[in-house]
C-alpha cells in the first residue's frame, strides 16, 4: 500500500514523525503529523522499496522510530545483573561480542532483558537514519501489555509479526515466559499455546488472552478463542486517526508502533 495524504507537505517535515517497524521481509513506514493524523502510510518487500518509500526514506525527519525484532533474548534477574558482568551471558546469543548486546530493565518486574537485534536490520536502519531512536520490538508489546494488565488472572499475550509470534505468560501481575516462535499457519500458533498452557498446568481456558498484531476476527484471533475465556485486542495508549478507511484498519496491526515513542 502506498497512501499520502494531501495534507502531507514537505515544509512541515520538522513537525512530523516517522514510525517504521521492519523484519528481514517487509517494512512499514507510518508518518504522523502533531494531532497523531497518519499523513503517510507505505509498506513493501525491503527488497524492493516504491519510488515513494525511498523518497520518504530520503527525507530529513528529526524525530524516527524503528521498532526491529529481536534475534536472541535472555532474561535476567535485576537483583543479579551487572552491567560490568556481560561477558558471563555471551554463550547465549548468535553473536558473542559484548557490544552487541543490549540491555533494559522490565518495569515491576524484577527482570531485566538482553537482547541483540539482527545485525543486518540494525545497520540498515542507523545508516538511514544514524539519529533514530532504534527499539526492539518485545519493548512496546510488554508496555502495551502492563497498562492493559487485569491482576489477579492468567493474561496470554500473542503477538504476530511476519512468520513469528512473541508470546509470553502472566500469572498474578508477573511475567512467566517470553518467547519468540515460527509460525506459518495458525496450527503451529494452536500448537505453541497448548504447550504453555501444558507446561504451566493451566487447565481448561486461559482467563484472558490479549492479540497485538492481527485482529480479533483474523485466522489468528479464531483460533485462539479456543482456547481462553476472553479474547481481546491490545489497545495502544493513545490512536493515530486516518480517515481512509484502508489505513485505519491497516494501522491496527501495528499497534505496538503507537507506543515507541513512550518507550524512551
Amino acid at each position: 500500500m502506498n497512501y499520502i495524504s494531501g495534507d502531507f507537505h514537505l515544509h512541515y517535515i520538522p513537525s512530523y514523525t516517522l514510525y517504521v517497524q521492519s523484519d528481514l521481509h517487509r517494512d512499514h513506514l507510518v508518518v504522523v503529523g502533531p494531532e497523531n493524523d497518519v499523513l503517510v502510510y507505505i509498506t513493501y518487500y525491503n527488497e524492493k522499496p516504491s519510488l515513494e518509500a525511498t523518497k520518504i526514506l530520503s527525507m530529513p525527519f528529526e524525530k524516527v522510530y524503528v521498532s526491529l525484532p529481536h534475534q536472541s533474548l535472555l532474561w535476567i534477574p535485576t537483583e543479579v545483573f551487572d552491567p560490568s558482568e556481560i561477558d558471563l551471558y555471551t554463550d547465549y546469543f548468535l553473536d558473542t561480542r559484548e557490544d552487541r548486546i543490549e540491555f533494559t530493565e522490565i518495569e515491576n518486574q524484577g527482570v531485566t532483558a538482553l537482547y541483540q537485534i539482527e545485525a543486518t536490520l540494525m545497520n540498515r536502519w542507523r545508516s538511514i537514519f544514524p539519529s533514530a531512536m532504534i527499539l526492539p520490538s518485545f519493548s512496546a508489546v510488554l508496555g502495551q501489555a502492563f497498562r492493559n494488565i487485569d491482576y489477579a488472572v492468567e493474561l496470554l499475550t500473542v503477538h504476530i509479526y511476519g512468520n513469528q509470534a512473541d508470546i509470553f505468560l502472566f500469572v498474578n501481575s508477573e511475567i512467566r515466559l517470553y518467547n519468540t516462535f515460527e509460525i506459518q499457519t495458525p496450527d503451529d500458533l494452536a500448537y505453541y499455546v497448548l504447550s504453555i498452557m501444558k507446561n504451566f498446568a493451566i487447565e481448561g481456558k486461559v482467563q484472558k488472552i490479549m492479540l497485538s498484531g492481527a485482529p480479533k476476527d483474523s485466522e489468528w484471533g479464531d483460533r485462539l478463542s479456543i482456547y481462553t475465556k476472553q479474547l481481546e485486542e491490545m489497545k495502544s495508549t493513545y490512536s493515530w486517526k486516518s480517515y481512509n478507511s484502508k489505513v485505519s484498519q491497516a494501522i491496527k496491526n501495528l499497534n505496538t508502533l503507537v507506543n515507541l515513542s513512550i518507550c524512551e
